[in-house]
């Protein structure tokens, strides 16, 4: 049966079905060929997303959403492009800092490449950017979304391992940090390259001051969601909350970018983000369901055990199928599949759960950038008015960079997980 629910789930991908669909009718016909009563399909889809630290999804969602019309994403830019937008390649860089900024508030890396590619990709051009290589600056900084605090993936990941969100929040950061790091030198040594200018007038105090002003209600955001989260003034869920109020007060009163007219708009397209995300984990939890009924995870520890007894070689194996899974999968998708398979892995080789959550969503990052399915760069090439094979050939040098940060954040465990230990 097995064989069945893989072979047709794999089939309906490759006719382009959608990921959720495609979850959901190979569960059903595994449940209905082995005999079960149908009842456990709906039981079991609705279990899926009958989950309290899942209501954080919707409420992250909507507070990226109210964030970017409101005005918060733009200041962030301006403020980045003040300190770093002289250097050679320095619009690339504030396009990295900005994603980093705004993946702190929106914790999606599709929210991000939406607001990010609209403000930068045209504002690179302008200054003389190719504009495939502006395009790929905005699909490969996008994903760390997935990794920097708030990330819906760090909410997903710790109700499948019971692991602790703020220990996934404290690792995320110097992740995301090191993800954006590795970036920030391809955009140096392309930009050298091709000679693409900073900015010409001089740096200017008053005019940091003046951004840094403007942008403090922004850069209030990830201070009041994080720290009240590390602090343990609310939870994650509560923080989502926190963050929908804040952006909304924001938008409406202190910059006055959101209109009341705009709410409807930014509501809907919040329930239809939510709407995709809740369906897919809740058919991707039945179908995990189905994979632990039928003793796959047990098959899969044994088949690890036969290549190596080597932490660092099943690690690698590990990082592997996961990068393969993020060409083809959504990340919700790869968490609710693979990590209930990989849990007695992790157990038998004692790898930590928190740096194993980090090494994952590190992992579905680089799958949001990479095709056929990736879909930040779906976005970004729509966004950036750029093919998607002319943006595939892009985003190569950037994937090479993340695959040498995935390699770090793996080998080094320190480099993520310090400020666990130091907390």
């Amino acid at each position: 049966m097995t064989e069945i629910l893989l072979l047709s789930t794999l089939a309906m991908l490759l006719l382009g079905m959608p990921v959720a669909i495609c979850l959901g009718a190979s569960s059903l016909l595994v449940i209905i060929l082995q005999g079960m009563p149908s009842q456990i399909a709906v039981q079991r889809f609705f279990a899926g997303v009958d989950v309290l630290p899942l209501m954080a999804i919707p409420f992250f969602i909507l507070a990226g959403n109210l964030m970017d019309s409101g005005g918060l994403a733009k200041r962030l830019v301006s403020l980045a492009n003040v300190f770093v937008g002289r250097v050679s390649g320095g619009l690339g860089i504030v396009t990295i800092m900005g994603c980093v900024f705004f993946a702190a508030i929106s914790g999606s890396g599709v929210a991000t490449a939406a607001a990010m590619g609209a403000i930068m990709i045209p504002s690179m051009v302008k200054r003389g950017y190719d504009r495939g290589f502006a395009s790929a600056v905005v699909a490969s900084a996008s994903p760390i979304g997935v990794v920097i605090p708030p990330s819906i993936s760090f909410i997903i990941y710790a109700v499948l391992t019971s692991s602790s969100v703020t220990d996934l929040y404290q690792a995320g950061i110097p992740a995301g940090m090191i993800m954006g790091l590795c970036l920030v030198v391809v955009v140096l040594t392309i930009s050298k390259k091709q000679g693409y200018k900073g900015d010409d007038h001089p740096f200017s105090w008053s005019e940091a001051l003046h951004a840094f002003k403007d942008a403090s209600w922004a850069l209030g955001t990830p201070v009041i969601l994080i720290g009240g989260v590390f602090g343990g003034i609310f939870t994650p869920t509560e923080s989502a909350v926190v963050a929908v109020v804040y952006a909304l007060l924001i938008g409406l009163f202190a910059y006055r970018e959101l209109k009341w007219t705009d709410l409807y708009r930014v509501f809907l397209d919040s329930a239809k983000m939510t709407s995709k995300i809740m369906l897919i984990i809740s058919m991707a939890l039945c179908f995990a369901y189905l994979l632990t009924y039928n003793q796959v995870p047990q098959a899969v520890m044994e088949m690890f055990l036969s290549f190596s007894e080597n932490k660092y070689v099943v690690l690698m194996i590990i990082n592997l199928l996961l990068l393969v899974a993020g060409t083809f999968m959504e990340t919700s998708a790869i968490l609710l599949i693979t990590v209930p398979i990989l849990l007695p892995v992790l157990q038998k080789f004692n790898i930590d759960l928190v740096h194993f959550g980090i090494i994952i969503s590190a992992n579905t990052a680089i799958g949001l950038m990479t095709p056929p399915f990736g879909v930040c760069l779906f976005t970004t090439s729509s966004i950036g008015q750029t093919s998607i094979q002319e943006l595939s050939r892009k985003v190569i040098p950037f994937i090479g960079a993340l695959l040498v940060a995935m390699a770090i954040i793996t080998y080094i465990p320190q480099s993520v997980m310090f400020m666990v230990d130091l907390w």
